[in-house]
């Protein structure tokens, strides 16, 4: 096995770093919970009116003009065309989150928003997500966060999201090869989150997802991986809490692959190309999986040099 020791460890650190948050919560400074007196409204960056039982948005909102990042979620009975226009100043908003509204269509105006970076439209079951993104094409969004949508098959237009770089579509019920066909057509697409989607196999398409770097695939119900994967260049793939029986052989062939969480599986035995083959893997956590015995000692001694494994039990 081949390993870079000093680029590895800085690129782990980095991995730990970057992965912290999925919707950079962090930016902007101070969150409000409601619009401060006159005074302070140039201070407001960041404004989270989420859950407060909202059908109109209060006058003042329409002085925030500095107001990067809004929060309406959990307000079912704002009418979101109404709210976009109190907002004088669309230009400036660079992250929206639209999560738990019960929409079923997005209003036009959200074009207005020509500088939008981050969107989250989670947990609208309903969504018109092919209406929603015609409306998008033109924003130079790149997290778009489709959670909790019910989507089994992503309408063909989502291949003209040219910009996106994180894309979360967790907890819906993916299936079939055309999804990762489009998926790999969007090609600056660096995080994709499948977790949640109760999958029982990932297609051979998925190869072609060569882009990614980032994969989350955890909490499914996986027992093997595609050898087709072989072409990713993904850099770290979180799989735990699947049904994996032994870690999958397609990692020692991941030219790019460096740190897998596989974590509360099945696994109980270690393939041998891990002891002929060399690969840069050099990070391993298989935490809470029955591997005991013999291959338990295989295994510690054949990743001994890894800057991160783990096999701790319950």
């Amino acid at each position: 096995m081949s390993r870079k020791p000093l680029l590895y460890m800085v690129l782990i650190i980095f991995v730990f770093w970057a992965n912290g948050c999925t919707t950079y919560t962090r930016f902007y400074g101070k969150t409000f919970s409601s619009i401060p007196n006159e005074g302070n409204i140039p201070k407001v960056h960041r404004l989270n009116l989420s859950n407060q039982d909202l059908d109109v948005l209060p006058t003042s909102i329409s002085g925030l003009e500095n107001l990067k990042m809004l929060d309406l979620s959990g307000n079912p009975n704002l009418d979101l065309n109404t709210a976009f226009k109190k907002l004088r100043f669309p230009k400036n908003l660079e992250i929206l989150s639209l999560d738990s509204l019960d929409i079923s269509k997005l209003p036009e105006s959200i074009k207005e928003f020509s500088n939008l970076k981050q969107l989250s439209l989670a947990f609208n079951p309903n969504l018109d997500i092919e209406h929603a993104v015609d409306l998008i094409t033109n924003l130079p969004i790149e997290f778009i966060n489709l959670k909790g949508n019910a989507i089994d098959t992503l309408p063909e237009n989502v291949r003209s999201l040219k910009s996106i770089k994180d894309l979360n579509l967790s907890f819906n019920r993916l299936k079939g090869k055309k999804n990762f066909e489009i998926l790999s057509e969007l090609p600056n697409l660096y995080s994709l989150w499948l977790d949640h989607n109760k999958l029982k196999a990932l297609p051979t398409t998925i190869g072609k997802l060569n882009q990614i770097r980032f994969l989350y695939i955890d909490h499914n119900y996986l027992r093997e991986l595609p050898m087709e994967m072989s072409t990713m260049k993904t850099w770290v793939i979180h799989a735990g809490y699947n049904n994996f029986v032994k870690l999958p052989e397609v990692f020692t062939s991941m030219r790019s692959l460096f740190l897998v969480h596989i974590n509360n599986n099945d696994i109980k035995s270690i393939p041998a190309s891990y002891e002929v083959k060399k690969y840069p893997l050099a990070g391993l956590i298989m935490n809470h999986n029955p591997i005991k015995g013999e291959e338990r000692q295989k295994a510690e001694k054949l990743f001994k040099g890894f800057f991160i494994l783990s096999f701790e039990q319950n």
